[in-house]
């Protein structure tokens, strides 16, 4: 696994909060979310600068909660209303891997770079996102890729 260290700037998104249980509800969840800031975007003339994204503020262990969206401009995010929410991935260091393989595995990914920042005595902190590179309906399942980010305390 390759994992890399990077400073990045105030990013801004457009998202709508999600939860459901773990397990394979999540595929669902995320899929309405991101065809709701689809369509408000387009509804909008708002042209997303990212693939799909997710952001996972906390990590209940018997909830998962998360907002699924699009990164977009400052001027783009200030145009949220209804359920589209936006808000700002923070400026600052991150830890950054890329997963590759079924979605259902990347919670393997997402432990290695945990056990990987800690084993370097890197403060671990929120919050994590992925944004997912590859769309699944035209990659196979095991070269799908995605990028994972988490926030250096």
């Amino acid at each position: 696994m390759d994992v890399e260290r990077k400073i990045l700037q105030e990013q801004h998104y457009l998202y709508v909060d999600r939860q459901c249980e773990y397990g394979p509800k999540i595929g669902e969840a995320m899929g309405s979310a991101f065809g709701e800031v689809f369509t408000f975007n387009a509804q909008h003339g708002i042209a997303p600068i990212s693939m799909p994204m997710t952001v996972y503020l906390e990590m209940d262990p018997r909830i998962l909660r998360f907002r699924s969206g699009f990164l977009v401009t400052a001027e783009d995010a200030a145009k949220a209303s209804g359920n589209v929410n936006a808000a700002t991935l923070p400026a600052g260091d991150v830890m950054t891997t890329i997963h590759v393989g079924p979605y259902d595995c990347m919670n393997e990914t997402h432990k290695a770079l945990w056990q990987l920042m800690e084993a370097e005595g890197i403060a671990c902190a929120m919050p994590i996102w992925e944004i997912y590179v590859d769309d699944p309906e035209r990659v196979e399942p095991s070269k799908v890729r995605t990028e994972i980010y988490r926030k250096v305390g």
